[in-house]
């Protein structure tokens, strides 16, 4: 029995060794454990810097080196190192909420300076979801557009789990170290800070070490305090109106009578006559209109007017004109549509003109026409077009433009017509071509011309493309005007302008918002009414001439159409017959 047993002294030997081979073995877990957390926190860090450094403006793409260290990365980096427990989730929380944040305004307001030249207000901009959405679908179709809303979506929110994921290894690190660190970052952190506020504004672009994304978040907060003030002061606005001092005078004797188009051509903005490559096309095409419109009595001025709005949103634009008002976002155009103010539609209503909307791009109901006082308006299923869409267009420029010209001809009352053309909206495929004005019939000869042609997706696949359907879907809306007015004019007034200017990947940077505006007409009197603008004779706007913003026309409109002016012959004439 002796021989078999260890003594007492082998065997706590031996128990010292396990415990120490455990512990061995424990220590090397722990310390492969924080080696990982360690570098899931540096690629979180990687990741939140990505996030930090990422410019809010596609003119900053790509990021422009050499890089601006961000301050905000050394706090949030800092934080996470000293704090444990439970300040430590709560901060991790707050981290990812705030880049989560920042990440989804960045990407909003690369969309809205694309589409809109602007940033992204939240408080504004909600319907742009739906406009976009309806754009989005018509330029792709809907099943890709659902694919890549979803992608978007899954991508924002991957990055932001992902980043919450990666940022909590800080919790892991070894204590003393890292709260060191910690410690150490926040104290760059502070320093950095006090530099930014202590530096000269001029001077905070030459630094390489800055704290823009607090500038960001900061200068958001007051966008939004902004469009909140600047709504309390268009509602006081709504309450005055320039023309109240004309109240009960009769208006637009200047007219005497005649049908006025008021002819809104879609993405027709300064850019056309601005940028070389497109001024090519487009200035020969507006001199052979006035050649063309020369010969058969028709004169014109043309001049420059300021659009309230850019690369979208068009109603802003009609909304403006028509009220009178600088309906320069949506709240501002709720706020309208809900007053009491005339629009210029209303107002020739009361003075003997039938006035309707010709507006082929309205496929569903439009409780805000109401406001406008027309006493008809068109949607596009009320033309009876026959014929394909042209995608997103439901129809083209030329058929919308007859069936107006039924329309004005079947009243016994003169018409004012507000009408929206919209062949050269995106996605500027396929291009509709000119017919015979008694061939237009129905719409069916458009067919051939709606299957014909690029899909969106291979005509936006290249810059280039997009551009140059763009230029030429304009040179279609200028060409059919001209030649509706040439051809179908009938004696009428024709008030022709862009709505706004195209996107910023057509226009470049540093664009204006400004817009061609031309008025042709047969009657030399109308005419020179325009003189006081500054309007050039002819189609070509004076390049260097200055804008005139478009809300203001409806004041000029009415207070220069009031009365006839009578020809000097006429007074001559007056004057033999008394003198005799």
């Amino acid at each position: 029995m002796a021989a078999i047993t260890r003594p007492l002294w082998s065997r706590r030997e031996e128990n010292g060794v396990r415990m120490q081979a455990a512990s061995e073995s424990s220590g090397i877990s722990r310390t492969s454990r924080e080696i990982s957390a360690t570098i899931r926190f540096v690629a979180g860090i990687l990741l939140l810097a990505v996030v930090l450094l990422l410019p809010d403006r596609p003119s900053q793409l790509p990021i422009p080196l050499p890089l601006v260290f961000p301050v905000e990365l050394l706090v949030a980096a800092g934080s996470l190192l000293l704090f444990r427990g439970l300040p430590f989730r709560i901060t991790l929380a707050l981290i990812a909420a705030t880049a989560g944040s920042l990440l989804f305004l960045k990407l909003a307001d690369l969309g809205t300076y694309t589409a809109f030249d602007r940033p992204f207000n939240p408080v504004l901009d909600m319907i742009i979801l739906r406009d976009g959405w309806n754009l989005l679908t018509g330029t792709v179709g809907l099943t890709e557009a659902v694919a890549i809303i979803v992608a978007v979506l899954a991508g924002w929110a991957a990055v932001v789990v992902l980043l919450a994921y990666c940022l909590a290894g800080a919790g892991r690190a070894v204590a003393r170290p890292a709260r060191i660190a910690g410690a150490v970052a926040l104290g760059f952190a502070a320093a950095g800070i006090l530099i930014e506020i202590v530096n000269e504004p001029q001077n905070r672009n030459d630094s390489r070490f800055a704290a823009n994304n607090i500038r960001f978040a900061i200068e958001r907060v007051a966008l939004i305090q902004r469009a909140s003030a600047d709504l309390l002061a268009f509602r006081d606005a709504l309450e005055t109106d320039p023309i109240d001092d004309l109240a009960g005078e009769p208006l637009f004797a200047a007219l005497e009578g005649r049908d006025v188009y008021v002819l809104f051509v879609e993405s027709y903005g300064r850019t056309v006559l601005a940028n070389p490559a497109f001024r090519t096309l487009i200035e020969p095409r507006l001199q052979s209109i006035q050649t063309a419109l020369a010969s058969n009595g028709y004169r014109a001025r043309s001049g420059w007017l300021t659009s309230p709005t850019v690369g979208g949103q068009s109603w802003l634009a009609h909304g403006a004109l028509l009220s009178g008002l600088p309906t320069t976002d949506q709240n501002r155009y709720d706020l309208m549509i809900a007053s009491e103010r005339k629009s210029l539609n209303a107002l020739f209503r009361e003075h003997g003109w039938r006035t309707i909307a010709v507006m082929p791009a309205i496929t569903m109901d439009w409780p805000e026409g109401g406001y406008y006082g027309y006493d008809e308006i068109y949607a596009a299923g009320d033309l009876d077009y026959e014929g394909l869409p042209f995608n997103w267009v439901t129809m083209p420029d030329q058929f919308t433009l007859t069936a107006a010209r039924r329309i004005v001809e079947a009243s016994d009352e003169p018409v004012m017509a507000e009408i929206a053309l919209i062949s050269s909206h995106a996605p500027w495929t396929p291009i509709a071509e000119l017919v015979p004005w008694e061939a237009v019939g129905d719409g069916s000869i458009f067919n051939d011309q709606a299957r014909a042609g690029e899909p969106p997706s291979v005509v936006w696949s290249e810059p280039d493309s997009v551009r140059d359907h763009f230029v030429r879907s304009i040179d279609y809306a200028l060409e059919t005007i001209g030649s509706f007015v040439e051809t179908l004019g009938d004696d009428a007034v024709f008030i022709v302008l862009g709505d706004h200017q195209p996107a910023r990947m057509l226009t470049g940077d540093g664009a204006t918002r400004d817009v061609p505006v031309h008025i042709i007409t047969n009657d030399p009197d109308v005419l020179t009414r325009f003189d006081p603008l500054g309007f050039a004779e002819g189609m070509i706007p004076t390049p260097g001439a200055d804008p005139i913003p478009m809300w203001d026309m409806r004041e000029f409109l009415v207070r220069d159409m009031r009365e006839r002016l009578v020809p000097e012959h006429e007074i001559k004439e007056a004057m033999t017959g008394r003198s005799g």
